[in-house]
């Protein structure tokens, strides 16, 4: 069956070579009956459409025919064939980097989005294995094992294996677990030198991490009868808030949710966290909607949000209309009519 396809097909040829990367076949050299042709074309599968690639880099080898190729992990390579006598030379095209795709002629998404383009380079071995052509070959385990072919002279029964990860320097590192292992300390009695009472409850933390924080360090070096306690009572801050305090301060990350970025933000402020107060002004920020604006606006301005305030007031001169038909607009007009009057003035 005659397969239709869109695109550039590729011109006459016999004794090319072809493998399957992802979605796409891969065809690459052979001869048109005058030449040796050293192009490579993409055929995907599921456009059904033909295309050359036409932006490599690298050191390509020589044209040839009667070659095989093989694919491993993201490389396409290519050993022996005939470019007019045996070869044995090992050839890598390297198809990706940090990107899925890879850029080819009739496709400028690619072009666009994607600066990596293949990239040839030929193998370095060790030890030798005879010139051929019309051999037969596939990748397995990181080797590239060969049977037989023809080296100009003789057929060849041999069967050899090239250990293609002998120049491959790459390593893994594993990636680091330091934010985990911190947040495990998160009200850990382990190693704990000082205990935190917070609405009735215990909260176990270790000085040398509150350290980063000004407040604590002030409360810990400092004359303050806190620093000699064991235990220490907070009234300002809820329980769970001041656990999401203590995450920040061991891991420098936290998850912020909206519905407490608000108290979380005053925590911040307490504890003179500035960093963390700006990731919960970004919070309420990317939250913010005509149903709450009146709300963020209204405690920006009694804890002195600089920055918050001015974003807010902005969006709520914007969706005045449906700001003012809100709930929280009118507890705000209720408690602080002094705000309703400043929004009103710069309408």
């Amino acid at each position: 069956m005659n397969i239709p396809a869109v695109g550039r097909s590729p011109r006459a040829r016999y004794r090319a070579s072809s493998v399957v990367y992802k979605d796409k076949l891969i065809l690459y050299g052979g001869h048109d009956g005058t030449r040796h042709i050293p192009d490579i074309h993409f055929f995907d599968f599921t456009t059904r459409s033909w295309s050359m690639v036409v932006d490599i880099v690298g050191n390509p080898p020589l044209a040839r025919d009667s070659h095989i190729c093989a694919i491993h992990e993201d490389s396409m390579f290519v050993f022996g064939g005939s470019a007019g006598s045996a070869m044995n030379d090992v050839h890598e095209l390297k198809l990706k980097d940090n990107h899925e795709d890879y850029c080819h002629e009739g496709d400028s998404s690619l072009d666009e989005d994607n600066d990596f383009v293949p990239i040839w380079r030929q193998v370095k071995t060790t030890g030798s294995i005879s010139h051929r052509f019309c051999h037969i070959g596939a990748i397995y385990d990181g080797c590239f094992y060969v049977f037989g072919g023809y080296d100009g002279s003789s057929r060849l029964n041999d069967f050899m294996m090239l250990e293609l990860k002998l120049d491959d320097l790459s390593y893994n590192v594993p990636p680091s677990t330091l934010v985990t292992d911190m947040r495990s300390f998160v009200n850990n009695e382990s190693f704990s030198d000082v205990v935190f009472i917070v609405e009735g409850q215990m909260i176990y933390a270790h000085k040398l991490m509150l350290a980063r924080c000004n407040y604590f360090r002030a409360m810990f070096n400092g004359s303050m009868m806190e620093s000699k306690l064991s235990s220490i009572q907070l009234e300002d801050v809820s329980y769970n808030i001041f656990l999401s305090v203590l995450e920040y301060l061991y891991t420098d990350n936290l998850d912020i949710q909206v519905e407490s970025a608000m108290e979380l933000f005053a925590a911040a402020d307490l504890f003179d966290i500035p960093r963390l107060r700006s990731m919960c002004e970004q919070k309420m920020l990317q939250s913010i909607e005509p149903d709450n604006a009146a709300t963020i606006f209204h405690a920006a301005d009694e804890l002195n949000a600089v920055l918050l305030r001015k974003k807010s007031l902005k969006f709520i001169l914007k969706h005045f209309e449906q700001v003012s038909k809100s709930q929280a607009f009118e507890e705000m007009a209720r408690t602080n009519v002094e705000l309703v009057v400043e929004i009103l003035r710069l309408r």
